[in-house]
């Protein structure tokens, strides 16, 4: 049933239809430029050996995509509200949108119309939340990019070379009239640019991912938080299984977007292992801000004393 709403949003998603359609551009434009109508046949044989891997990282892109926008983020369990025991609790803890108690970390999505699971963030460019279940497949979605652009780069650099070398030594207005040389140059520079980009992008989520918080999260403490101190986390357990709760138990499952029976991620989602030790110092610090902020107003409160 999910599968099949997805669908329908995605013939309707402007942003989606963009991302297929850049990317088949590209892989098309790398293909006639370096491939089939190659200004030079210079390094021919090492570009040869590049596509290998590059084909490769192209179909995990596709097959990563694939899976981040038809798989379901991260839907709460029906029943989960009866564990929860304090009132007040449950009532920060409703939406009223859904009509359901919210776990720990459960953000309610406008564009999508409901509760995601462990909510990174909304991506219009895949058409769907990245949550608890699909948070795996982004990060690969984002991987696989990456090794992409790497590779076509080192490609297109290797055509690229025999252009500049004829600019330094043949006359530059005879290589104008050649139809290759400004479309090669071009797509270098968009591939660089997109790699630029990207890369900030990826690594910004491997943070995220190797401090077990969200996109969300972060958003939250700049909001709330002093942006001169660094914020505790309670959710941080460490890199190797904040990365579990992520990437799933199976190591050899890892490179690939799916999870199988041993693959899935450490944790249901719903309820989350905190780090004690960041717990007692948060607690410590919200006390101290408690009294402090008494202290200041039983201050001010106080009259003046004339001289």
């Amino acid at each position: 049933m999910y599968r099949e709403i997805q669908m329908q949003k995605i013939l309707n998603n402007n942003y989606l239809l963009g991302v297929f359609f850049f990317i088949i551009c590209i892989y098309i434009w790398l293909v006639c430029l370096t491939l089939i109508y190659p200004y030079s046949n210079t390094n021919t044989l090492i570009i040869q050996i590049l596509w290998v891997p590059l084909q490769i990282f192209y179909i995990m892109v596709i097959w990563s995509m694939i899976r981040c926008i038809i798989s379901d983020p991260g839907k709460v369990p029906i029943y989960w509200g009866v564990l929860l025991d304090d009132q007040e609790q449950k009532k920060r803890r409703y939406c009223l949108i859904c009509h359901i108690f919210k776990p720990e970390r459960c953000h309610h999505c406008s564009t999508c119309q409901r509760c995601v699971l462990n909510m990174d963030h909304h991506c219009p460019w895949i058409g769907n939340c990245v949550g608890y279940q699909n948070r795996k497949f982004f990060i690969l979605f984002l991987l696989y990019i990456n090794l992409s652009v790497l590779f076509g780069i080192a490609i297109t650099s290797l055509r690229v070379y025999p252009i500049i070398m004829d600019l330094i030594y043949i006359n530059w207005k005879l290589l104008i009239e050649n139809y290759l040389v400004i479309p090669t140059l071009l797509l270098e520079i968009i591939i660089i640019t997109f790699g630029g980009v990207i890369s900030n992008f990826f690594v910004f989520h491997l943070d995220l991912v190797s401090t077990n918080k969200t996109t969300i999260d972060t958003l939250e403490v700049r909001r709330n938080g002093n942006p001169t101190q660094t914020p505790l986390n309670v959710y941080d357990i460490g890199i190797k299984e904040n990365w579990l709760q992520v990437m799933g138990n199976n190591p050899w499952l890892w490179i690939f977007p799916m999870f199988g029976e041993s693959g899935r991620p450490k944790g249901d989602g719903v309820r989350w292992e905190r780090n004690q030790n960041q717990l007692t110092m948060t607690e410590q610090n919200v006390t101290h801000r408690t009294q402090t902020n008494q202290n200041q107003r039983s201050e001010m409160t106080q009259p003046q004393q004339r001289v």
